[in-house]
């Protein structure tokens, strides 16, 4: 909460929770089952707030105002000096208003505004999470901890990622980013588990096309790569970066994260040390994408297209949730282009049977040779 936050809350003891605020309306309408022409009476939490002024000098309050299933503009218009000090960014509010469609775009005309206490119980209504669940991702990442035959570099991981620490805890609840992919409660945990199954089944894969890989140094990497994210992002109620990430960034925090909780770690040599933080400094692949190096391992060339792979692979998932067989999703910024969902095979139409690629080289080599 932000200092400003806590002076209002100091000075307003009184406040009401969600419940009180919306009576029988509880659990109130969230921002995805907003319609046009709806009144509502529900809680948000408060992002963004902007003062400005009409043509004729009237001021208002333009909000961008969220719960767990998205955002939504809002305007105040009336009463605007009264409400202003009641909505300051990571407030929780209550409002009571009007829907109404502003160049294509539901907008929210705030009638009545008034700031709310909440629980922890209740915040899972204002902040998006993992669809995956915290306490059955934990469980997944201890057992792959357990699966470490490199007992230093499985302590190492204890002390970033384990449930024991303080920053294994961030780590397992943060945002992998603020917007994107995997910008939600447990993001970061999410994609770091999905990156190294990719990775584990690239090794798997690989290592029968006699590549040498150290599998232990991968998965490590996988799940270490983004953990700078833990100091580059607040985990404030609105998400936000911290001064020290914009001036430094994931990929360095990370490095230094890792070289502080490596000091610890008994057995734990200088090169293999040095072989981790290089998958950090690379993962993000080129340096037009910010990454200081370049992947000059296998280890972190597959670490690359996997993180790669899982951040574009989480927004068109999303982007095709909601749409129909043979339709396509709305634009996606972050990626630059729509989606495609084609329809199904007919449920009587016959089966193709795999074959294997050893199968289909032979195949193949017969085609040429006939």
């Amino acid at each position: 909460m932000s200092r400003s936050a806590r002076a209002l809350k100091a000075a307003d003891p009184e406040r009401r929770d969600p419940r009180a605020f919306c009576g029988d309306c509880f659990p109130w309408p969230f921002v995805v089952d907003l319609t046009d022409g709806a009144e509502v009476t529900a809680c948000y939490l408060v992002h963004e707030k902007h003062r400005g002024e009409t043509k004729h000098s009237k001021p208002y309050l333009r909000l961008v105002l969220g719960d767990h299933t998205g955002r939504i503009e809002a305007k105040v218009w009336d009463d605007v000096e009264r409400f202003d000090p009641l909505c300051a960014p990571q407030e929780i509010v209550g409002v009571r208003g009007r829907v109404s469609l502003y160049r294509e775009s539901l907008q929210l005309t705030v009638l009545v505004l008034e700031r709310l206490e909440v629980g922890e119980a209740d915040m899972e209504y204002f902040l998006p999470a993992s669809p995956r669940g915290l306490e059955a991702m934990g469980r997944e990442l201890d057992a792959l901890l357990a699966t470490f035959a490199d007992a230093p570099l499985r302590k190492l991981l204890q002390r970033c990622v384990g449930a024991e620490s303080e920053l294994g805890r961030a780590f397992r609840s943060h945002p992998a980013a603020k917007r994107n992919h995997h910008a939600y409660v447990g993001g970061l945990l999410e994609h770091s588990l999905s990156v190294a199954a990719i990775c584990d089944r690239l090794v798997a894969h690989y290592t029968t096309q006699e590549a040498k890989l150290d599998r232990d140094l991968l998965i490590a990497g996988a799940l270490l790569h983004d953990i700078g994210k833990v100091r580059e992002l607040n985990d404030a109620r609105s998400l936000g970066y911290t001064t020290e990430g914009q001036l430094l960034g994931h990929i360095v925090l990370g490095i230094q994260i890792v070289a502080r909780e490596a000091e610890r770690v008994r057995g734990l040599s200088e090169d293999r040390l040095l072989h981790l933080q290089h998958l950090i400094a690379s993962h993000q692949g080129r340096h037009e994408w910010a990454s200081p190096q370049l992947p000059r391992m296998l280890e972190a060339l597959l670490l690359h297209y996997a993180d790669d792979l899982d951040s574009k692979m989480n927004p068109a998932i999303a982007a095709l949730a909601a749409v129909a067989d043979g339709e396509w999703s709305g634009y996606d910024k972050s990626l630059d282009r729509a989606f495609f969902r084609p329809a199904p095979l007919l449920a009587d139409a016959p089966e193709v049977e795999p074959v294997a690629p050893r199968e289909a080289a032979e195949l193949l080599i017969d085609l040429f040779r006939a």
